[in-house]
């Protein structure tokens, strides 16, 4: 999982184009500052900056990089703030973790106004599921339902999984018979794929709901949010399966489009997950509280 310092610090480099002054920026020393840069990109394994004497210059990647955080980064530092203008009173403290993709769509914007103090870290569901059974957070926002520990959930919303291509592509005309439309899925399995884990969990839910059987999909390329996913879409001929709340407002300008129409809706359950047994009950149903008084729960 990324430590939300590593981005904090990779974020003031890329800002100040100088390790010098980052540290000057985040009251750190330089050798500091290097180590959360080494350790970010080790964790990523990429290089995020070219580096000079004078100056350190960001790469493709950490272009690509700071354009995905710079705005989460931004409406935590608010949390900061709010949290510091009112220190004085009483809080409840809770960490959380939840994706990118939700906090951008979900949390932001209204998270900071929570009258508690939150610490939120990004990650991978699998990522996310791991630091709630090693106690590195309190509660997951966000995620859907597993097995692999015994985590209790209660339910968020529902979300609708969509099937969306470049508005550049034309799908061949589908056939019919008497349960229905049959899509051409031999010609989807040939296209160019962009998915958001090797794992293939949503083409596969969308899949066997749609066809009834497993896809027959290799990726050719792995983003690490279903935002970035969607804008590479709308510049780039290829597939991808994603939530249409990421969506629906590039499909309504039509920079993508969804290749066929579907009678039945592919849903799914989001959830909040945390451990039965800790400290900080308390804290989680405040925060679940919280959320549904700002209608963060209605789809």
């Amino acid at each position: 999982m990324i430590n939300l310092e590593w981005l904090r610090t990779f974020s003031a480099i890329y800002e100040c184009n100088s390790i010098t002054e980052a540290s000057k920026k985040l009251n750190m020393t330089q050798p500091g500052v290097s180590k959360h840069l080494s350790a970010l990109e080790h964790h990523i394994g990429k290089k995020l900056f070219d580096r000079t004497t004078r100056r350190v210059t960001p790469t493709e990647y950490g272009k690509f990089l700071y354009s995905q955080i710079d705005n989460p980064l931004q409406q935590l530092q608010k949390v900061e703030y709010y949290s510091g203008q009112r220190a004085k009173k009483r809080r409840s403290a809770i960490s959380i973790g939840c994706t990118s993709d939700f906090f951008k769509h979900e949390l932001m914007n209204k998270i900071y106004s929570f009258d508690m103090y939150i610490v939120t870290l990004f990650g991978t569901e699998k990522e996310l599921i791991e630091a709630l059974e090693q106690d590195k957070i309190q509660l997951v926002v966000g995620a859907k339902k597993h097995d692999i520990y015994n985590h209790r959930f209660t339910h968020i919303k529902n979300e609708e999984l969509m099937l969306i291509c470049s508005s550049s592509i034309k799908p061949p005309t589908s056939t019919s018979s008497e349960k229905g439309d049959i899509q051409p899925i031999e010609w989807l399995q040939k296209q160019t794929w962009f998915v958001y884990d090797n794992e293939l969990a949503d083409i596969k839910e969308f899949w066997q709901a749609t066809f009834d059987e497993a896809p027959k999909i290799i990726p050719r390329y792995v983003l690490p949010s279903y935002t970035s996913i969607v804008e590479v879409l709308e510049k780039n001929s290829g597939f991808s399966v994603v939530p249409k709340q990421y969506c629906k407002t590039y499909l309504t300008t039509n920079l993508i489009k969804a290749p066929f129409k579907f009678i039945q809706p592919i849903e799914r359950n989001l959830y909040y997950s945390y451990k039965p047994k800790n400290s900080s009950l308390k804290e989680i149903h405040q925060f679940i509280d919280e959320m549904k008084k700002h209608n963060i729960n209605i789809p």
